[in-house]
């Protein structure tokens, strides 16, 4: 990447073709930074700062894979849960069960799914997870995210590593179990964004002997049209949020 202009999207895009080029010159073959740093051509190659958010509204797509490893509340987290106990448990009802947290928790996550989606290249494959068990963080953040981009924009696509070896045991997305429950939680008419979630996982402490976390690889079709900053929200808040 450029070491200057890294935060112009044509800047780069320049950059990238110009590294990746199978027609330069013999002495091309090793691209050395001010840092003296050597890249290969060929290799994965990445921005020497993090994106800023000119990228994400430029249009620009550049990345075959992308990883949204999102902030969320670390309920899932085992080690991470165990450090109240040094931290002081009214910590955790500051960061995880304060109310104000569990809506701009999930907003956040889903403007970085966003983002991440906005500089992937039509074919590549995105990861989101999380080490929560909220279902606020996890299937009504990607449910926000599909019921924004339809099924010839983006689909679910089974985990390799966890759909063929076995070694770790999975457990289904959150989803209603019945007709009144559909109804009590207002998704009656979201049926179709839970269903085109079926490879979604979650690992739960309880059966995968792992901490807790949610993993869905999203597989991105095509280019779909710019949303607007307000359209990008979760498929619901928790209900004592919206009452606010």
């Amino acid at each position: 990447a450029p070491q200057h202009g890294w935060h112009d999207p044509q800047v780069v895009k320049a950059a990238s073709t110009s590294i990746n080029s199978p027609s330069s010159s013999s002495d091309s073959s090793v691209v050395q930074s001010k840092r003296q740093k050597r890249a290969v051509l060929g290799q994965p190659w990445f921005a020497p700062k993090l994106l800023s958010t000119v990228y994400a509204c430029s249009g620009t797509q550049l990345y075959d894979r992308v990883l949204v490893d999102a902030e969320c509340t670390h309920d899932g987290s085992l080690v991470h849960v165990q450090k109240y106990a040094q931290w002081g448990w009214e910590q955790l009802d500051a960061r995880v069960v304060d109310g104000n947290r569990s809506v701009t928790v999930p907003i956040l996550q889903s403007k970085l799914l966003e983002n991440g989606w906005r500089l992937l290249k039509p074919g590549g494959v995105l990861v989101y997870s999380t080490c929560s068990l909220s279902r606020y963080q996890n299937e009504f953040v990607l449910g926000g995210f599909l019921a924004r981009h339809i099924e010839d924009e983006a689909v679910l696509e089974p985990i390799p590593l966890l759909a063929d070896s076995g070694a770790i045991v999975t457990s289904s997305i959150w989803a209603p179990i019945d007709d009144d429950e559909w109804d009590r939680s207002g998704l009656s008419q979201k049926r179709s964004v839970f269903s085109r979630m079926c490879h979604a996982v979650r690992l739960d402490p309880l059966v995968s002997n792992t901490s807790g976390m949610f993993i869905a690889r999203i597989k991105k079709l095509k280019q779909g049209a710019q949303l607007e900053d307000s359209e990008i929200i979760p498929l619901a808040l928790p209900p004592s949020i919206q009452q606010i």
